[in-house]
């Protein structure tokens, strides 16, 4: 059994992190490839805002170091920008501080979705088109959050030698890739 010394990501963040990534594909998918699903799209939409909701939550009250939320400074953001165009990057146990600030980003456009999706749905603004408009707006906003998520991903696994999608996999520290090869 792991210790909370060795865990990098508890349980319950993986599994609200790939219920959200999960979630948002088929939100997506919903949208923009199968139709007649408003019903099962507002269902969804609704399930990952709790996720997000709950992952808020409980990252408040975790005593997993990692998972704990922070407010990074425009000093640490700036050091951390510094270490990328210098292209190597300190490796963070948790968030980076540029990570950490993304991902109040997109749950912040996840709520702003969900928001304008009940908004479109209310009797007071039913047919009027300002409210799905901003929510195809916020829906493509997400999607590049999302691409650039991943990019960074990519890239700080490259820069830092971490392992971080096997991290957000089994939720422990992978080891440091000797980057001389």
């Amino acid at each position: 059994m792991q210790t909370p010394v060795d865990i990098l990501w508890p349980w319950w963040l993986r599994l609200s992190h790939w219920l959200v990534a999960a979630g948002v594909v088929g939100l997506w998918l919903m949208s923009y490839v199968w139709y007649e699903t408003d019903w099962l799209h507002r269902g969804v939409g609704y399930v990952v805002l709790a996720v997000v909701a709950m992952r808020i939550v409980l990252g408040c009250l975790t005593q997993v170091r990692s998972a704990r939320f922070y407010l990074p400074g425009w000093l640490a953001m700036s050091a951390h920008m510094a270490e990328m165009r210098r292209g190597q990057i300190t490796p963070h146990r948790g968030h980076n501080p540029l990570g950490q600030w993304s991902v109040y980003l997109i749950w912040l456009c996840i709520a702003a979705l969900a928001l304008t999706g009940w908004l479109s749905r209310t009797d007071a603004l039913w047919g009027e088109d300002w409210p799905v408009d901003l929510h195809a707006a916020l829906s493509l906003a997400l999607l590049a959050l999302i691409a650039l998520h991943v990019l960074a991903v990519m890239v700080v696994s490259r820069l830092s030698g971490q392992h971080l999608l096997s991290q957000m996999i089994h939720g422990r520290e992978a080891p440091i890739q000797d980057k001389s090869h």
